[in-house]
């Protein structure tokens, strides 16, 4: 074994993400557990859930890498998503309890491009009524499942690069982007009601996880595979390099030393100042002059200057 080859022991020791390209027909918390047995440590989290019946892209969180949560779950999305006609459900997707078919007739491609293009950009509408956000401390979905009343509230979603792949008789399927927190669902759903025989969801892949794609992920199977081996895959992704849209400045010395301690060094101030642009930055991300490993990342507070917002250790 070359000496630039991890061991087996090293790999579970991994800080970073863990991208993972999840099967359908398990939960987002079942990918967790796996990932929790084969790399022997309960420091696994994930950025942004994926329902049981969805598969793709799975940016997970590992050790220090838990601390990251925040900077990868506010990223866009993408997905590949399939839509049958003729039915709406409960859950807006095909796992769940017909309330309403009705016979979809011809599907007219050049009317579905219309009406999909038209559910581009922001608009704001209802959240899925089996949905995890909270009302008074308790998720949409369990009113739901108890058959309680609840306001269903309404959130600004945002659709874009809407590409269409194809359609048969009573389906169609798309590729397209949200912003953090919308519903690909709902997206289904509006369109099935604009062209009139409603519809919902039947195949969902996620394809982006700003800033990662899903040409990058590994299978459960590859990733444990890695890690019997001793190998970091192509879906390790270090600490270093995990959020390569965020600015970095590299320290040593006095200035690391003060850095571990929670201090800002006057040097380290003034290349933020300088480097910091509060329009385009929410952080900078500090490295290690020698190592390259990722110390910390600071932002800038109105009232209190540029202040630690994260700080790593290993």
């Amino acid at each position: 074994m070359s000496r630039n080859t991890p061991t087996e022991s090293e790999c579970k020791l991994f800080n970073g993400l863990l991208l993972v390209d999840k099967p359908s027909g398990i939960s987002s918390h079942d990918v967790v557990a796996r990932l929790r047995r084969i790399l022997g440590t309960r420091s696994v989290g994930h950025s942004g859930t994926l329902d049981p019946m969805a598969s793709g892209l799975m940016a997970c969180l590992i050790n220090e890498g838990t601390k990251l949560s925040q900077y990868i779950l506010e990223g866009d999305k993408g997905y590949r998503v399939r839509m049958q006609f003729g039915v709406r459900t409960d859950t807006l997707d095909t796992t769940g309890e017909v309330l309403e078919t009705k016979p979809v007739g011809k599907l007219e491609k050049e009317m579905l491009l219309h009406e999909a293009f038209k559910l581009s950009g922001e608009m704001e509408v209802e959240v899925p009524i089996y949905s995890a956000i909270k009302i008074q401390g308790k998720k949409l979905y369990e009113y739901a499942r108890e058959e309680k009343e609840v306001v269903i509230p309404k959130k600004v979603m945002n659709f874009w690069d809407i590409e269409f792949l194809g359609m048969g008789e009573d389906w169609a399927e798309f590729n397209l982007r949200c912003s953090k927190g919308s519903y690909i669902r709902t997206w289904v759903d509006l369109l099935g009601q604009a062209m009139g025989p409603g519809a919902a969801m039947s195949a969902l892949r996620r394809t982006y996880s700003a800033p990662y794609v899903l040409e990058q992920a590994q299978t459960l199977e590859l990733i444990e595979d890695c890690v019997k081996k001793g190998t970091f895959g192509p879906a390790f992704v270090s600490m270093e390099v995990s959020l390569p849209q965020i600015k970095r400045i590299r320290v040593k010395g006095q200035d690391q030393v003060l850095l571990g301690n929670g201090q800002i060094s006057h040097d380290l101030r003034a290349q933020l100042i300088s480097l910091f642009k509060p329009d385009e930055d929410q952080y900078i991300q500090i490295l290690a002059q020698d190592s390259g490993k990722l110390l910390a990342l600071i932002g800038l507070e109105s009232g209190r200057g540029f202040v630690l917002k994260r700080v790593f250790k290993y």
